[in-house]
C-alpha cells in the first residue's frame, strides 16, 4: 500500500488529537502534522514539503476552511482537500465542492470510513458521506435553466450584456461580433424565451434564474 501523508487542519483540541492518533495507527497512512488554524497552515506550507491530503474543518477561526480551500486550490493545486465538518447544509456542501475540495466527509464518520475517504481521493477519487451524496446527486439531476430553453452559450453572454443596459451595437464591441450577428443572437432569444423585447427578455432571463 502507498504511504499518504496528511495534515490536518481542526481547532477543535480534543477531536484533533483523537483524529491523528486513529490515523497513526494506519500502517500506510501518517498525520504528520496537525494545526488548529488555516492561517498557521498556510504558514508551515512555505516552509515544508505539502502533504498528499488535506483534511480540513470549515469552521476555523481567523480564515474559514472554505476560504483556506479556495488558497489552496490557487497556490497549492495538486494537494488534495477533504473537509471534515459537522455542517451538512446544501449550501456549505456546494461552497466547498466549488471552491475546489475533492471530497466532503462529516465528523460523524467513523475512522473507517474517513480512512477510506482519504484513499479514495488520495487515487484521484472523490469522497462524500452518503447524506452529503444525496444532496450532489439531487442538484446534478437539476436541469440548467438555461438548458430549459435551450439557449447556447452564447446567447446566455449576450443576455448577460443586455442585462447591464448595453445597445446591440455594445454587445457586439464586447463580445468581439459584428452587429448583424448580436442582432441574430437577440431574435434568436426573444424566440426562445416567447419575449417581444429586450427588457421583457431581461426580465424572463431574471426570474428564470438564466442569469
Amino acid at each position: 500500500m502507498i504511504p499518504i501523508n496528511i495534515w490536518l487542519v481542526e481547532d477543535d483540541a480534543g477531536y484533533r488529537r483523537n483524529l491523528r492518533l486513529s490515523l497513526d495507527r494506519e500502517e500506510h497512512i501518517t498525520c504528520s502534522c496537525v494545526f488548529p488554524s488555516c492561517i498557521e497552515f498556510f504558514e508551515a506550507l512555505q516552509e515544508d514539503v505539502p502533504p498528499d491530503v488535506v483534511l480540513m474543518d470549515l469552521g476555523l477561526p481567523g480564515m474559514s476552511g472554505l476560504e483556506g480551500i479556495r488558497r489552496l486550490a490557487q497556490e497549492f493545486p495538486d494537494v488534495a482537500v477533504v473537509v471534515l465538518t459537522v455542517f451538512k447544509d446544501k449550501e456549505k456542501v456546494l461552497q466547498a465542492l466549488d471552491a475546489g475540495a475533492a471530497g466532503y466527509l462529516l465528523k460523524e464518520s467513523t475512522g473507517p470510513e474517513i480512512v477510506q475517504g482519504l484513499q479514495q481521493v488520495f487515487f484521484g477519487g472523490s469522497a462524500l458521506s452518503p447524506s452529503v451524496a444525496k444532496i450532489v446527486v439531487e442538484e446534478l439531476r437539476k436541469p440548467s435553466p438555461a438548458e430549459d430553453f435551450k439557449l447556447s452559450r452564447r446567447e446566455v453572454e449576450v443576455l448577460e450584456k443586455l442585462a447591464e443596459g448595453l445597445a446591440v451595437k455594445e454587445i457586439a464591441a464586447a463580445l468581439d461580433i459584428s452587429i448583424g450577428t448580436a442582432g441574430f443572437h437577440l431574435t434568436n432569444i426573444y424566440k426562445k424565451l416567447q419575449v417581444q423585447s429586450q427588457t421583457g427578455a431581461v426580465a424572463k432571463a431574471l426570474r428564470s434564474g438564466i442569469i
